[in-house]
């Protein structure tokens, strides 16, 4: 028999249990109201004009912006618990989550699993979504926003842990993986940098759906860095980093893999299957010279070759030019003091007269500053031609040169210099990509030092390049006239014109002959 206390006492509960939850759904209202106000942008109204105007142009941009968006209806779905989605419910999803960027990597059938198990999250800016040394729950992947990864380390100089920003996710990514697949503590913290949009998947879901796929792309790239031995020195801690950090790229035929404002210069490429080159630009100008053709680099960025003359003009003409310049001034102001003296020393009576003498000293003054400025004029007058005269120089053309070619085990991206270069797949190429500052913080042998300094010193410069185009053409007219000679002392007739040789071959010949 249930006694008036413990009725009042089990009512006391219920309240205490509604008030809980009514806080509850309340904070989670607050907490969701960047995305719930979206719910005002769907305005079917005729009386305001300007919402449904400015309704109509973010129509427009997300057409010509192609960009795939959740609408509210699809995120109050997949807060919906997952047992309670019908089949209709999760075909929806599974067509909605096909088009999103963070699942394409995925087949067909993982798509659809993951349609019936993921759910929504939004975290505000600056909310620390997973911290680090902390138990893993669950695999986010981003939608919207911008997540920041950092790392937090004990400074045996200040004796306290500092955080350290090693990098930034973005839209399509996703983080929080290794904790589930190798059943760790987290590796790092995740923070949001402003409005952040999440698919969360929970770790049992994760182990039934996500983690034979994960296993195989972390496989792969183990698989990858075994290929090359600048990692056998690291331990299985680093490994597991750089397999974080690293990305797999494939490229096919003559797609441009750095350079041009193409790829990311942040990161170090390591070729695992193919082989590409790198191609420079060079201006090259020609001009006849009797019977010869001479060729000139222009390249506004490196100063002409300097004699020990030009040395000597350049470094030391402003000394020189100085002495002169101190010489000359003495010389003019001796001889105008003098003029400037003896008059007053001949006449003293002068003084007295109606003509000021500081008149004719403000004249005869303002008479050596004009001939001072004239000097100077002239001294710099021949500069200023020379400027002026300077510019493209004639019969101006670009030459693209192969400089190197990289099979599979190359590297490069480690800061070598890309000026009028680019590397081109020659064939499809496999890349495996990671952060220069992940290397630079794990070269402990110093070993991507030495790699940089020797492909700085392997490929060839531009004046190298130019050299070699240079006798290339030279043996190409050398060849040329050895032919003709030999042709011209023969005696056999030769019925063969010009007029059988190929047009395309004749006009690729007439467009070097030109040069």
């Amino acid at each position: 028999m249930i006694t008036k206390a413990q009725k009042e006492q089990d009512a006391m509960l219920r309240a205490f249990r509604a008030k809980c939850r009514f806080r509850a759904l309340v904070r989670q209202a607050r907490a969701n109201s960047y995305w719930l106000m979206e719910s005002e942008d769907s305005y079917d109204g005729v009386d305001d004009v300007k919402r449904r105007v400015e309704q109509a142009v973010r129509a427009v941009r997300a057409v010509k912006t192609k960009k795939h968006r959740l609408t509210i209806s699809d995120k109050v779905l997949l807060c919906k618990p997952a047992e309670e989605r019908t089949a209709t419910e999760q075909q929806y999803l599974n067509r909605i989550i096909g088009g999103l960027k963070c699942f394409k990597r995925y087949p067909d059938e993982v798509k659809k699993k993951l349609a019936a198990v993921t759910y929504f999250k939004y975290y505000g800016p600056g909310r620390v979504i997973v911290r680090q040394h902390q138990e893993a729950h669950a695999l986010y992947f981003i939608v919207t926003g911008d997540v920041t990864v950092s790392l937090v380390s004990w400074d045996e100089l200040l004796k306290a842990p500092q955080s350290t920003d090693v990098g930034i996710m973005h839209p399509g990514d996703m983080f929080g993986e290794v904790s589930l697949l190798h059943t760790i503590p987290r590796t790092a913290t995740c923070t949001t940098v402003g409005h952040c949009e999440l698919l969360v998947l929970m770790k049992e879901d994760f182990k039934n759906v996500l983690q034979e796929s994960v296993q195989k792309q972390w496989d792969s790239v183990k698989k990858a860095m075994s290929q090359f031995t600048y990692f056998d020195g690291l331990d299985e801690v680093a490994r597991r980093e750089g397999c974080i950090m690293a990305k797999m790229k494939t490229f096919q035929p003559n797609d441009v893999i750095l350079g041009d404002g193409i790829g990311m210069t942040n990161f170090v490429y390591f070729v695992l299957s193919g082989h590409c080159q790198m191609i420079e630009s060079l201006q090259i100008s020609a001009v006849k010279y009797r019977d010869s053709v001479r060729y000139s680099l222009y390249d506004p960025y490196i100063p002409t070759q300097e004699s020990d003359q030009d040395f000597e003009a350049k470094y030391f003409s402003a000394y020189k030019n100085k002495e002169a310049v101190s010489q000359e001034t003495e010389s003019e102001s001796s001889t105008n003091v003098s003029s400037l003296s003896a008059p007053l020393q001949v006449t003293p009576t002068r003084l007295s007269s109606s003509h000021n003498p500081d008149s004719k000293l403000v004249r005869q003054s303002s008479k050596i500053s004009d001939d001072a400025d004239k000097n100077t004029i002239d001294r710099a007058d021949p500069e200023s031609t020379d400027d002026a005269t300077k510019g493209v120089p004639p019969n101006l053309r670009t030459y693209f040169m192969k400089v190197c070619e990289m099979s599979a085990g190359a590297t490069f991206g480690f800061g070598e210099s890309m000026r009028d270069r680019r590397v081109v797949a020659a064939a499809r190429v496999a890349c495996m990509l990671l952060p220069k500052v992940w290397l630079l913080q794990k070269n402990t042998t110093n070993i991507w030092t030495r790699v940089q300094r020797y492909l700085e010193r392997k490929i060839p410069t531009k004046r190298q390049l130019f050299n070699e185009f240079v006798s290339a053409r030279r043996w190409q007219k050398y060849r040329e006239q050895v032919v003709s000679e030999v042709t011209s002392r023969t005696n056999t007739i030769n019925f063969t014109s010009i007029h059988d040789v190929p047009y395309y071959v004749r006009m690729s010949e007439m467009t070097d002959s030109c040069v």
